[in-house]
């Protein structure tokens, strides 16, 4: 694990946060859910992403998709769907993982998540992040300052 890892996971879990972006001495944390967090960045300051490493409590397909199109070096998940789990592979992206789970469960548990059947057959990152964001539309983003 790169020292960069272990101090987004670290951040992740000492500050009670939902998403955490490091990208050299600049640092991003959000308690907002889902795809939210990285849609805002990729909104708002796509440069940060590229090279960056993110620790995210839960990564999904659509959130895996959003950081191979943004140029993420690295991720740490606390849980991963398999999904997720084999795009970032493929895409050469270094993972790390604390659960591994077949799919992400929707909010209410009753089925998949909707952000991550919107792209379950979809390998093109980009053609994923046109769907996302067109699904995430409604999302309100607050960029916080660094």
């Amino acid at each position: 694990m790169t020292c960069s890892m272990k101090k987004a996971k670290q951040v992740l879990h000492d500050g009670g946060h939902t998403f955490v972006l490091v990208c050299g001495e600049k640092q991003y944390t959000s308690m907002l859910t889902g795809i939210a967090p990285v849609l805002c960045i990729m909104k708002d300051s796509p440069e940060l992403l590229i090279g960056a490493t993110i620790a995210d409590k839960v990564v999904g397909k659509s959130a895996a998709l959003l950081f191979i199109f943004a140029g993420v070096s690295e991720v740490y998940a606390d849980v991963i769907s398999l999904l997720a789990l084999s795009e970032l592979q493929d895409a050469g992206i270094k993972i790390k993982y604390s659960k591994k789970v077949p799919f992400i469960r929707n909010r209410s548990g009753t089925g998949m998540c909707p952000m991550e059947k919107s792209v379950v057959d979809i390998s093109d990152p980009s053609e994923g992040f046109q769907i996302l964001k067109k699904n995430g539309h409604r999302i309100i983003y607050p960029m916080p300052v660094f």
